[in-house]
């Protein structure tokens, strides 16, 4: 299936209607909701709040993270997919940010792109710490772990990977199940198609790691950044990578077929 981004597509669930089971595909014009959404999703993510420990001013602190997000959201819309879920007039339930097996080799992390999406923006709020954090710390590590992971790990090497960036929900979206609606889409529209692929993440919250579980995804490695021997979510984070196998086949038994 093609993943060039178009012009605001929207698929309804398989179990519902209504405008609130929408998943709808974002463009540069919904990125300021979606960011806002995305803000008020990891408020109090340990990572989120990581990165922007040492910024004190609570205006230049959203501001920061806003920037962030608005990045994410313009580097993946391009070159990856990103949706969004429960609609209102001034934001989203749901917002989640994918990168496909194609992102890399479209550029989705040239220098040019990164510049086009914002990150120059987000060197000149985050300051000398938090230019540390994102992109000597954040960036490198994740990217790293992916490759060694993908690359070197036989049960995993020469497989296509989907992964999923971001997803983040707000209180609106408690009880809605968007989370299975939003997997179960991209299972059946995308992942699974054909021969199937892995998916890949890194949650921050080690309490979504059960939920993972649920549909499939298994951990097979930590990544800290900062101090960590500090607090986390101030002086440190933990990054909990998953992998769904490719159909949702079970990696972690022996001599499964991925």
């Amino acid at each position: 299936m093609s993943t060039t981004t178009i012009k605001s597509s929207l698929v309804p669930s398989r179990s519902q209607n209504s405008s609130s089971s929408m998943i709808r595909q974002l463009t540069y014009a919904d990125v300021p909701k979606a960011a806002s959404a995305l803000l008020d999703a990891f408020k109090e993510d340990p990572l989120s709040n990581y990165l922007v420990s040492h910024v004190k001013d609570a205006s230049r602190r959203k501001s920061c993270e806003l920037a962030l997000f608005e990045a994410y959201l313009r580097q993946h819309i391009t070159k990856g997919v990103v949706f969004g879920q429960g609609e209102t007039p001034s934001s989203f339930e749901t917002v989640s940010i994918w990168a496909t097996p194609t992102s890399a080799k479209q550029g989705l992390e040239s220098f040019s792109h990164l510049m086009e999406s914002g990150y120059d923006k987000v060197w000149n709020l985050f300051g000398i710490d938090g230019r540390d954090k994102i992109f000597q710390q954040l960036m490198p590590s994740l990217h790293d772990t992916y490759d060694r992971i993908t690359g070197t790990d036989k049960r995993f090497k020469g497989k296509e990977v989907y992964t999923l960036v971001y997803v983040g929900s707000t209180a609106a979206a408690r009880g809605k199940g968007n989370l299975r609606k939003l997997f179960d889409f991209m299972f059946n529209n995308y992942i699974d198609c054909n021969g199937g692929a892995l998916t890949y993440l890194e949650s921050s919250s080690p309490v979504n790691i059960p939920i993972y579980e649920r549909f499939g995804f298994h951990l097979v490695d930590r990544i800290v950044l900062g101090n960590k021997s500090g607090i986390e979510g101030k002086d440190c984070a933990v990054m909990h990578v998953m992998i769904r196998g490719i159909k949702g086949n079970d990696w972690t038994v022996e001599n499964s077929r991925l």
